[in-house]
């Protein structure tokens, strides 16, 4: 019937004139979009509408943004690596004017008559002085305060003879009055410098008191007397390592950033670590690259890349050295990324969400009709198109229509009307059995089987009387536990007759549940299911005895009814297949060679019904499930949530 329908649907849509189609390629251009099989095998219209759009828009907008964040951002990391190379030379004038001024600072005694006087009394061997003047210690202290006053980088300015006296402007508890400078590796760069100013790298010097004072950077020099230019004594001028920090108060220099500044001989001076702690001095030293580096380029360093830049000073010997991470430098270019791809994404989604209800708008007509014509190749011919435009969608919308009214009077002439025919044979079939008659007939049958004293006979008659009266009545009605329970004991009892007394049933009920409520007919199918293809095969041609165990117990709010055999069994693999049959999915039972198991394909039928017919009558979580092994029988579990009588 259904198969006529569908060819009378395409031999209606195949007549081109009441749609207005000019020539059968159109029909077919048409049908190649709403068709069911063309639609499978090919993109749907919408889909090439949505990638034609997103092609037109994204493409050209992705390429512009490419290219435009390409040319942004080579001219943003030249301009960031400019801007820390013109940073570094910036930092290299700032450390020449502060060391000019400790150059003219370390030349003042050279002009003071006074301090040479003084320094000149004190001559000798170094170390060979005992103490100084009071009023000499006096002066000298006044002039080396006046020339550190509001000077907080000097940590003190000490002028010594060549016998080892030592004037200082700091208080003469916190310096030695002699000091050996010859102990000093250090103080014996001042040696041989005939006057000229020195800056002495970070050390500890001597002639303080306290042993745990840090390090300082000092400007020596050699205090000559300008007439005969003989050495008078020495000046040290100790620098606090923070004024050199202070170079980078004022400039926004890179807080990732390193920097170092080292003298010609290649030692350290001061270094400013950057925030992620890395000390670049010891890395470069070490690998003997100080010097190795050109002023300005990229280098890597344990495996980061960086930028280096050295700015050398022609008046000091200094070199300034900064390592800037590379991805500092593309910090800002990163940023853009982030902005650009973030602009992109929105535009992106601008686009598609456009995209989507462009191809929405044109397709929908005819994403409706596929729909409607799908669920009338399914069987519903109740189907209508109720909004359609006047173009040529509304055309073939209007057509619909009308072709599924007359599909529909179709179907009510004819198959509706073979329904209500078989209908009416069967009622005729079933008008012609009266159940009074059958009572009547087996209470006299019982009656007689009394008088002829045949008690298995008058057992089985009334065993079957009421299995009679529980089946005829309603069907759909629900039932007590305890009631279903003596329909299962009636059709025992035929079946002990038949099996001659070596069939045994065992209950195993809670007395709580037997007034709960459940189904009509429920227990009975899983019963005669354990006879007939569990222990019959059993029972045929041995003295073995069959046992089935019917048991009920509440737990919690679920009751849990279990029929269970001491037949032949199945082994797992034929359980999943009988479960997996249960529980409604399609399964193959020809590829086992069990015939138990064939017999239970025919029977797992019934089982699927009562699992349905407890999920649709208490939810999805009441069902059914099958358990068991091979030579120890079957077991049937109901799992199903009751309420007591009355509830």
């Amino acid at each position: 019937m259904i198969k006529r329908v569908r060819d009378y649907i395409w031999r209606f849509c195949s007549i081109g004139s009441r749609y207005e189609f000019h020539s059968t390629r159109d029909w077919r251009s048409i049908r190649d979009f709403i068709g069911f099989h063309s639609i499978r095998k090919r993109m749907n219209l919408r889909s090439k509408l949505l990638l034609l759009f997103l092609a037109l828009t994204l493409l050209p907008l992705s390429l512009q943004g490419v290219m435009g964040y390409a040319h942004f951002s080579r001219t943003l990391d030249h301009k960031t690596e400019q801007f820390t190379i013109d940073m570094v030379r910036q930092i290299n004038t700032n450390l020449n004017r502060m060391l000019k001024d400790f150059e003219r600072l370390s030349l003042l005694p050279l002009y003071d008559q006074m301090v040479l006087g003084i320094l000149g009394e004190y001559d000798g061997t170094m170390g060979s002085g005992t103490w100084a003047k009071s009023d000499d210690y006096l002066k000298m202290k006044l002039y080396t305060s006046a020339q550190a006053y509001d000077r907080p980088e000097i940590r003190g300015i000490h002028l010594i003879s060549n016998s080892g006296i030592l004037f200082s402007n700091l208080d003469s508890l916190a310096v030695k009055p002699v000091w050996d400078g010859s102990q000093e590796p250090w103080f014996a760069e001042l040696r041989g410098t005939e006057g000229m100013w020195r800056l002495l790298p970070p050390h500890v010097p001597g002639y303080y008191v306290d042993e745990q004072e840090g390090e300082y950077i000092t400007v020596a020099r050699e205090l000559r007397d300008p007439g005969t230019l003989q050495r008078l004594g020495y000046i040290l001028i100790d620098i606090r390592p923070e004024a050199f920090g202070q170079l980078l108060s004022n400039l926004n220099f890179e807080q990732k950033a390193s920097l170092m500044i080292v003298d010609s001989q290649q030692r350290l001076i001061f270094e400013r670590v950057s925030t992620e702690g890395l000390s670049a001095y010891a890395p470069l030293l070490s690998h003997g690259k100080l010097w190795d580096y050109e002023e300005n380029q990229k280098v890597e360093l344990e495996g980061q890349p960086y930028l280096h830049v050295r700015s050398l000073s022609g008046y000091s010997g200094l070199s300034v050295i900064s390592l800037t991470p590379i991805t500092v430098i593309q910090k800002e270019s990163g940023e853009m990324l982030a902005f650009t791809m973030g602009l992109a994404l929105l535009c992106m989604a601008a686009v598609v969400t456009l995209a989507v209800l462009v191809s929405y708008r044109i397709t929908r007509p005819l994403i409706r009709l596929k729909h409607h014509m799908i669920r009338v190749e399914q069987g519903d011919f109740s189907q209508r198109v109720t909004q359609y435009s006047n173009d040529e969608l509304g055309q073939i919308s209007r057509g619909f229509n009308r072709m599924m009214e007359e599909i529909h009077r179709l179907f009510h002439e004819v198959y509706l009307l073979e329904i209500q025919e078989r209908e009416a044979e069967l009622s005729a079939l079933q008008s012609q059995i009266n159940p009074h008659f059958i009572y009547n007939t087996l209470e006299s049958i019982n009656m007689m089987a009394v008088r002829q004293r045949h008690g298995e006979v008058s057992s089985m008659v009334t065993a079957l009387g009421k299995l009679l009266r529980y089946t005829i009545d309603r069907a759909d009605r629900m039932v007590t536990l305890r009631e279903e329970l003596a329909f299962v004991d009636s059709y025992v009892r035929i079946q002990q007759v038949r099996y001659s007394g070596e069939l045994e049933i065992v209950y195993d009920i809670e007395e709580e549940v037997n007034d709960y409520l459940i189904p009509k007919l429920m227990l009975q199918p899983l019963v005669e299911n354990a006879i007939c293809h569990g222990i019959e095969g059993q029972l045929a041609g041995s003295k073995a005895s069959g046992t089935i165990w019917v048991s009920a117990v509440l737990f919690e709010q679920e009751l849990l009814i279990s029929v269970r055999d001491n037949g032949k069994g199945l082994d797992q693999d034929e359980l999943d297949r009988l479960n997996a049959s249960v529980s409604g999915q399609n399964v193959d039972h020809s590829q086992s060679n069990n015939p138990i198991l064939h017999r239970h394909a025919g029977d797992s039928l019934g089982l699927h019904n009562i699992a349905q017919r407890l999920r649709l009558i208490y939810g999805k979580d009441s069902g059914l499930s099958v358990d068991g092994s091979p030579g120890q029988g079957l077991a049937v579990t109901l799992s199903i949530h009751l309420h007591p009588r009355g509830e």
